[in-house]
């Protein structure tokens, strides 16, 4: 809990010292993928959007690159088709609220178009399950006292483009690859779906957000 607070702490100080700070919110949609057979992942069937609400800084270095720490309240879901053997087919959301550290960097490109670099940071606060079978919904949420916070902290490498209108006003588009892997548990025995155990599954998330330099 400690390297959390100092994470939040470097954050926060890195926003107060940029040039401006702005507010962003938009949304945000996350797919996994994985060897696992039992698992069919479908980029449009586990579409499902969550939101993003952010405060971030922009300290420009040069008159081409500009850096911006963010953090953020987020929250994503996945949906998954799990299919054991033909007999049962399971319809499942897993829906993560988690707290987000990005740092980010800017690439002029033009006087509107830039292009985003960075790397990131998710950590775990609460996450709730759905499973429907034969059109019958449990809904619960995963206890995550036996989690350890480096099980909770999910790194990420982002990408993407910015678009500027004015001076204040940007909209971005972001992709961001988890650099971890995810395992997956026994949805019967263990109660458990994708989580942050080792494996073979990667997770793919975009980010659409306007945001607003004050």
């Amino acid at each position: 809990m400690r390297s959390i607070f100092v994470v939040i702490l470097f954050f926060i100080s890195s926003i107060i010292m940029c040039q401006d700070f702005g507010v962003r919110v938009g949304v945000t949609t996350a797919t996994p993928t994985g060897n696992n057979d039992a698992y069919e992942f479908n980029f449009l069937e586990s579409l499902s959007p969550g939101y993003r609400v952010s405060l971030f800084g922009n300290f420009e270095a040069s008159n081409v690159i500009t850096v911006k720490p963010e953090i953020s309240h987020k929250e994503y879901a996945i949906k998954q088709k799990i299919d054991f053997g033909g007999t049962s087919i399971f319809d499942v959301e897993q829906r993560h609220t988690t707290f987000s550290a990005d740092f980010n960097f800017d690439i002029r490109l033009t006087n509107k178009w830039s292009l985003i670099f960075g790397i990131g940071v998710d950590y775990l606060i609460a996450q709730k399950n759905t499973i429907e079978v034969g059109g019958l919904k449990d809904t619960y949420n995963y206890d995550l006292t036996g989690m350890t916070n480096d099980e909770r902290l999910d790194p990420f490498a982002n990408v993407g483009l910015c678009f500027k209108i004015g001076k204040s006003i940007i909209i971005d588009l972001e992709y961001r690859h988890l650099l971890d892997n995810w395992g997956t548990g026994d949805l019967i025995t263990g109660n458990q779906l994708l989580s942050s155990d080792n494996g073979s599954v990667k997770l793919h998330m975009l980010n659409f957000s306007i945001g607003l330099i004050i």
